[in-house]
């Protein structure tokens, strides 16, 4: 074999180990709830389709407990998760609130038309700013906050609708209980 066999074998490894590492392929939702607590980035973060209000930041979220999904048109695992956070989205349990990463206004509207939007609002993070100051670094990432928009648990793995009623739903209920601000 030549040296750019060679090559092209070291090459392809290499694409595809940072493929697996960029876009989580493990459907598993087993002990995917982990809490911490932490704040939310500082900075601000361009709302799409929103006229009124220019900015998704920390200021901005509602203070209520709600569910913030770090997601992309190209990640596939995220395309299969989009239907069914539509459908739970429809319940109204609380306010899912989607931060597009490395991504573009067109190819998130054909996404959404596809699969439905289940957002209240899509903040745009082109740079990753606040993808890596929450440390998603593999989508779909989702993180619940709590009435104090702080972040009080991280969510690896797909959401099923059976995980989501029942474990997420049961630890939100917990945070309505909480005292606001």
């Amino acid at each position: 074999m030549k040296w750019y066999g060679f090559f092209l074998i070291f090459l392809t490894s290499f694409v595809f180990c940072n493929f697996m590492y960029t876009v989580r392929l493990d459907y598993t939702t087993q002990n995917a709830l982990i809490k911490h607590r932490f704040p939310l980035p500082q900075g601000q973060l361009k709302l799409m389709d929103r006229p009124k209000e220019k900015f998704l930041s920390a200021e901005t979220i509602p203070p209520q407990p709600l569910i913030l999904f770090f997601f992309a048109s190209w990640c596939r695992p995220c395309m299969i998760e989009m239907p069914t956070l539509t459908k739970l989205a429809k319940r109204n349990d609380v306010p899912f609130i989607g931060i597009a990463v490395r991504d573009t206004h067109e190819k998130i509207k054909t996404l959404l038309e596809k699969t439905g939007d289940p957002f209240v609002m899509i903040g745009l993070d082109p740079d990753t700013n606040w993808t890596q100051q929450m440390h998603a670094d593999k989508l779909p990432t989702a993180f619940i906050l709590n009435s104090k928009k702080e972040v009080v648990a991280k969510i690896k793995g797909l959401i099923t609708e059976e995980f989501y009623l029942n474990t997420v739903l049961p630890f939100l209920q917990e945070l309505k209980n909480e005292k606001p601000l």
